[in-house]
């Protein structure tokens, strides 16, 4: 398994899904989110590159896409490390959320 780091941006989504979620529907099914959220991390570090990611370099240099429920992962391998950079819903726009400073 490669080593993943999330950035603050990521950290930042994250906290806001919980958020929501707890919000409207409750804390168990924030539970059940995370936990999808943190098998779809490892499933990243386990292999980057696996079915069902996509490559967007038009966001970003080495920029992936998983999909993950109802939101996108955005990621890259670099130097041997997983960054993870956003978590985002599926509906927002991604280009205007997500670009080289996301990574940092």
């Amino acid at each position: 398994m490669i080593p993943f780091r999330t950035t603050r941006y990521a950290k930042q989504d994250l906290r806001s899904i919980v958020r929501y979620t707890i919000d409207n529907w409750g804390k168990t099914q924030a539970a059940a989110y995370v936990e999808l959220i943190s098998l779809a991390y490892q499933s990243i570090a386990a292999n980057p590159f696996l079915l069902g990611s996509k490559s967007r370099d038009d966001l970003a240099a080495g920029c992936r896409t998983l999909r993950c429920g109802k939101h996108v992962i955005f990621y890259r391998l670099r130097n041997d490390t997983v960054e993870i950079a956003r978590i985002l819903n599926e509906s927002m726009d991604f280009p205007r959320h997500v670009g080289e400073t996301c990574f940092d």
